[in-house]
């Protein structure tokens, strides 16, 4: 294929692409369907086998906010959730989706492995306060959607509670090199989320507004078809090899269980020629102990 009929396949390609923008849409990113679930999954798979890099993670980012376990579980497969976008350099745009995507969820609809993700992202922006100020500038409506998913019941180191302490415990040094009097405000919001938490004499809602705190399940997740489902769990199984490619599985082979040597043969089964049966031991007879001396006595002659 020469250069012009390439050049020109590739255009066509976008023109249908932007024609068909809307079908597009909805097959994959909608999730309201059965339907269009397993549109979804198909296409994280493919994504997951891709890799993510500097041209394609905002595909990765659009499927992670469908919110669905199903296409979340299959783009993340084999994947640290937390560690998904820390290949990608942090800018202001990415920050602002993973930050509006942490406002438009209550506590509890958002799902473990999405939520992980998105505060990969905040994580890795904000290590150094300072640093991640300069890219986007923090807010206390941020610090807040932060504060709203601590589980004030479960302890310190579970692994949501864990991440999102270690994000606000870095906001609160935010004002130590580059003194501002907004930075001031902020690291001591990071500060008093962090302190309502620990303080058992507190709650949440001493320091987030009691609208961002209340708890909804989200009851929109549409799962695939059954036998999609199936197809997709058996799929998952399998091994992989180092490169993703599913490898070869050999039939297990079967053992034939031991025949014990002294076990008794039923009627109905027939006798094995390979095994000698041991021959019956004679029982030992006692010997007849020999008279004491002095007490034998003499038979009687007949009358």
């Amino acid at each position: 294929m020469d250069k012009k009929t390439g050049f020109t396949v590739a255009e066509s390609d976008r023109r249908l692409i932007r024609d068909h923008a809307y079908v597009i849409r909805e097959a994959l990113f909608s999730c309201m369907t059965d339907i269009q679930v397993e549109s979804a999954v198909a296409f994280a798979r493919f994504l997951n086998s891709y890799g993510i890099n500097s041209d394609n993670y905002w595909l990765y980012l659009r499927m992670i906010m469908t919110n669905n376990p199903w296409v979340i579980d299959e783009l993340l497969h084999e994947r640290e959730p937390r560690l998904l976008f820390s290949t990608i350099r942090p800018d202001a745009d990415l920050i602002d989706a993973a930050f509006q995507t942490l406002y438009s969820r209550h506590p509890g609809e958002i799902y473990p492995k999405a939520l992980e993700a998105l505060l990969g992202i905040i994580e890795n922006a904000y290590f150094d306060p300072d640093d991640g100020y300069r890219i986007r500038k923090l807010t206390l409506m941020d610090i807040n959607a932060l504060g709203k998913f601590l589980l004030k019941s479960e302890a310190q180191d579970h692994p949501q509670n864990r991440l999102i302490l270690d994000i606000l415990d870095r906001m609160t040094h935010l004002n130590e090199y580059y003194q501002e009097p907004d930075k001031s405000v902020l690291s001591k919001q990071a500060f008093n989320v962090r302190y309502a938490y620990f303080d058992s004499t507190r709650n949440l809602v001493d320091a987030i507004p009691h609208p961002l705190l209340v708890h909804l399940s989200d009851t929109g997740k549409v799962p695939p078809a059954e036998d999609f489902v199936e197809l997709v769990t058996k799929r998952r199984e399998r091994r992989r090899d180092a490169l993703g490619r599913f490898m070869k599985e050999t039939p297990e082979v079967l053992a034939t269980p031991e025949v014990k040597p002294n076990a008794a043969i039923k009627p109905d089964m027939k006798p094995n020629p390979s095994i000698t049966p041991e021959p019956p031991q004679e029982k030992s007879k006692k010997p007849t102990p020999a008279p004491k001396k002095g007490t034998t006595k003499t038979p009687k002659k007949p009358k």
